[in-house]
């Protein structure tokens, strides 16, 4: 029986690029045979593509459909979960089979629009009945939940440990240890608003740092909501609990205006940023090759399509039969004056 050896990858003096994270689109007319599973990829579609796709279709469902609250609940709890778990699934490759800088900072990227909008709207704006002036700013989540709740803490949590080991020293992270003279992490190519700067940079470093030990303090704030709605749901039981959750929503959100596409600005930034690092590190030859990760990518986009087309009928629904209501009591109105 035949073996296949899996090829080792340089970390020291290469960049090297992990398809299942930094696959990119190409379209290739030549069908390819994997050596190790057979499969043949003609047209190879990314990761990354269907991930931006998912979090536009989650900002446009809920900026245009801002009293869904199942909608928000659900496409902010996919958006944790999706995240949490490439950071976790990062994090085991880079202690099994090690990751390089390069794609340490695409995670990064990546996990971080993917919750752009939830961040952005994750504080409601309280007003003053009367002249409407800023009262206060609370926190969405605490109004979302145990799930919520528990997926922020769990995504914050691991999202500042990641961020924190990436920067730490980022001229040695995914160097071998047992290796000398290696370039490949100082050699990687960050990007600011279109600029090369190289990933030692004290600023950058210093401002990556500062960032991601300040989210400290949203992990914490999860964790603490996260105890009470736990409490809720022991006390009071869960429906109740849930019932409660609907309504704190609902309640704050007839008080603040709805940041629709908010962070729409800065997540096409970090989209575009994202494409630039991958085009000026020179690994897009390394990213040509169909994955398993990639079918799952395009699975999970279709299941959010589908989720997508259920809240619009429900939206419409919604709509048809409070047009039909109020028809209903216009007339009865026009009814009763004809008749005084």
């Amino acid at each position: 029986m035949s073996t296949c050896d899996k090829p080792s990858s340089d970390f020291c003096t290469a960049i090297i690029a992990n398809p299942d994270i930094s696959v990119n689109i190409t379209f290739s007319f030549e069908s390819e045979i994997q050596a190790n599973n057979g499969l043949s990829a003609q047209t190879s579609i990314q990761v990354r593509v269907a991930l931006y796709l998912q979090t536009l279709l989650s900002m446009t469902i809920a900026s245009l459909l801002p009293y869904h609250e199942r909608a928000f609940r659900d496409l902010t709890r996919n958006a944790y979960i999706i995240s949490t778990s490439l950071i976790i699934a990062s994090l085991i490759e880079m202690k099994t089979h090690g990751l390089s800088l390069f794609d340490a900072l695409i995670v990064t990227m990546l996990t971080t629009i993917m919750t752009a909008f939830v961040t952005v709207n994750s504080q409601l704006r309280m007003y003053t009945p009367l002249n409407h002036i800023p009262l206060a700013y609370l926190p969405q989540m605490q109004n979302l939940g145990l799930s919520i709740s528990i997926s922020s803490f769990l995504f914050t949590s691991f999202w500042c440990y990641w961020g924190l080991q990436v920067w730490h020293n980022p001229s040695t992270f995914g160097i071998p240890s047992d290796k000398e003279n290696c370039t490949a992490s100082t050699g990687t190519v960050f990007v600011v608003f279109g600029h090369n700067v190289s990933v030692t940079n004290s600023g950058l470093r210093g401002f990556a740092l500062s960032m991601f030990a300040i989210s400290l303090i949203g992990a914490l704030a999860s964790l603490y909501y996260s105890i009470g709605w736990l409490g809720d749901y022991v006390i009071i039981g869960p429906k109740a609990a849930k019932d409660k959750a609907a309504r704190g929503y609902v309640e704050q959100l007839t008080r603040k205006v709805m940041s629709r596409f908010g962070g729409l600005a800065g997540m096409i930034y970090m989209i575009v940023t994202t494409e630039q690092i991958v085009d000026r590190n020179n690994v897009r030859d390394e990213l040509k090759d169909w994955t398993y990760s990639q079918t799952i990518a395009l699975i999970l986009l279709g299941q959010q399509l589908l989720d997508c087309g259920s809240y619009w009928k429900e939206e419409i629904q919604y709509r048809q039969k409070e047009r039909q209501q109020r028809s209903q009591d216009e007339t009865e109105t026009d009814i009763q004056r004809i008749q005084v």
